[in-house]
């Protein structure tokens, strides 16, 4: 399994960024109104033993190489599944596709490290593998780059919302 590694700065503190992180309100005006998913929903969320515990199904905007695009159709939606455990901090997520969730494998980590000037770095790892005969390695591929992609566009757009926040007040 491929593995990659993202680091942003973010221009508030851990702890600012984790409220925003589970926000509900937030997640969605960020996904469908900042980075144009046609769909985001938080299906669960719960606590236990000091452990958040999120599910999201989306239905993202990427591009599907061509010869993706048949195998996929109109299955290109995805589960993103968490938790959360405020003791370490860590955030482990995976991600399960609409289409050939059982044969593709997304998943990763995020910390959040307070930075001297009062912003925080995130560090996201992660890894992507396909198990499909003959195309896996163009699928763990793209997964990777729409992954990588996601994880730009939301430090970008995080940090331009924070922005228009403290211009705002």
């Amino acid at each position: 399994m491929a593995r990659h590694e993202l680091v942003h700065e973010i221009n508030c503190s851990a702890a600012r960024m984790w409220e925003l992180f589970f926000d509900d309100a937030f997640n969605v005006e960020m996904y469908c109104e900042g980075l144009s998913f046609p769909k985001c929903d938080i299906v669960e969320k719960r606590e236990q033993n000091g452990v958040l515990h999120r599910r999201m199904v989306m239905i993202p905007k990427v591009e599907v190489p061509r010869p993706l695009a048949a195998l996929f159709g109109d299955r290109v939606g995805f589960e993103e599944i968490g938790d959360w455990d405020r003791a370490k901090p860590v955030y482990r997520w995976k991600l399960i596709l609409a289409a050939l969730g059982d044969k593709v494998q997304i998943d990763g980590t995020m910390r959040l490290v307070d930075l001297p000037n009062g912003h925080c770095s995130r560090k996201t790892e992660f890894g992507a593998e396909s198990k499909v005969f003959g195309l896996g390695g163009l699928i763990a591929k793209t997964s990777a780059d729409n992954v990588i992609a996601g994880w730009n566009s939301s430090a970008k757009w995080i940090n331009g919302w924070l922005a228009r926040q403290s211009t705002a007040g």
